[in-house]
């Protein structure tokens, strides 16, 4: 315990010292929890401000704690006070639950819920001894679409700890007058992070920025087959981010937006374009013009009739949507350093 306390202080000076948003009372859970106890994974990602594996499952499937520069940018958004009940939308191992219940306290409760029995299993774990002192309670919900059994209403905070194309309207109607919810609200390759508060009139929504993280079930993390549907996504959240920055020209733009919507046409039975041999390891979006050698397979056909601009602009695609991870706490940070990828988006790891 005595060097993780020493490993705990020096990641949030370095956090602190870049500028990563964080309150007395953070710093104080960060060094109050061992973030040891809810993986079995070897912590040197963590001290190096990346995101920490604690789970895997038997098809492939990762779930990941996350960076701490985010926890801290998180639980610093989520604005928290002793004695207000918070929901976790997504388990992150139990880690962040913890940091939360240290931070409300006693009087306060934390409940998390998670789609997966593995997960809500070494949460429950994990957090038993967290339980004798203060109110945590997991959850398995049935699916995202369901509200989780006898959750406490109203909810004062919710935090979502993976990205979603919009909340359940279960989540939203249990959140508390001038309560809110901390959210990366997108695509799969691409999110903004969003407070979402409940006011009379309605909603405000304020964006805290872009960042990338994984879905919250982590069955949506196990490797899938390379699909036109998997290929569209990615070159139209490519455009998007492109766009963004400047990156891409309209004539660009427009030629990825067909593209995408060519592949989304094919049909949904369609078999997957296979693997090559020699990319048995890689990711699917790690191809590039040599692979795209399928006799008679519809996706390959597409992609070989646009490989003349294609292939210009694929790496920068792949910069843009792969997984790039901004490290602010990481031990050799430098000041003026360009984050990973050169656009200091993204502020999560997709497992």
């Amino acid at each position: 315990m005595v060097e993780y306390r020493g490993e705990i202080r020096r990641l949030i000076e370095r956090l602190s010292h870049a500028g990563v948003p964080m309150n007395s009372s953070i710093s104080a859970a960060m060094r109050s929890v061992d973030v040891g106890e809810y993986t079995d994974y070897e912590l040197d990602p963590f001290w190096h401000d990346r995101p920490l594996v604690f789970l895997e499952t038997s098809k492939g499937g990762v779930k990941t704690i996350s960076a701490p520069h985010m926890i801290a940018k998180m639980l610093f958004h989520l604005e928290l006070a002793p004695g207000q009940e918070v929901l976790i939308l997504g388990a992150k191992g139990g880690y962040i639950a913890s940091l939360i219940a240290h931070i409300v306290g006693p009087e306060g409760g934390v409940v998390v819920v998670d789609p997966s029995r593995e997960v809500v299993d070494h949460v429950r774990d994990r957090l038993s001894s967290i339980t004798e002192t203060h109110t945590v309670r997991v959850r398995k919900m049935r699916q995202l679409t369901h509200c989780p059994p006898q959750l406490p209403e109203p909810l004062d905070r919710v935090l979502v700890t993976g990205s979603l194309e919009s909340l359940p309207n279960w989540l939203e109607s249990r959140i508390a007058e001038g309560g809110f919810t901390i959210a990366p609200i997108g695509g799969r390759f691409s999110q903004h992070l969003v407070k979402r508060e409940r006011i009379q009139e309605g909603w405000l929504d304020t964006d805290l920025g872009g960042v990338l993280f994984g879905p919250v079930d982590i069955a949506d993390t196990e490797p899938e087959p390379l699909s036109a549907k998997t290929l569209a996504e990615l070159l139209r959240e490519g455009a998007i981010l492109g766009d963004e920055i400047g990156m891409f020209n309209d004539h660009i733009l427009g030629r990825l937006n067909h593209l995408s919507e060519a592949l989304d046409s094919l049909p949904e039975d369609l078999p997957p374009l296979p693997d090559p041999e020699n990319l048995e390891d890689e990711p699917p979006w790690a191809l590039d013009s040599d692979t795209w050698e399928y006799e008679t397979h519809p996706i390959a056909d597409l992609l070989s009739a646009e490989m003349d601009w294609l292939g210009d602009v694929w790496q920068l695609l792949i910069t843009l949507v792969d997984v790039r991870l901004m490290q602010p706490g990481r031990p050799d940070a430098d000041d003026d350093e360009t984050p990973i990828g050169g656009f200091g988006r993204h502020g999560d790891l997709i497992p």
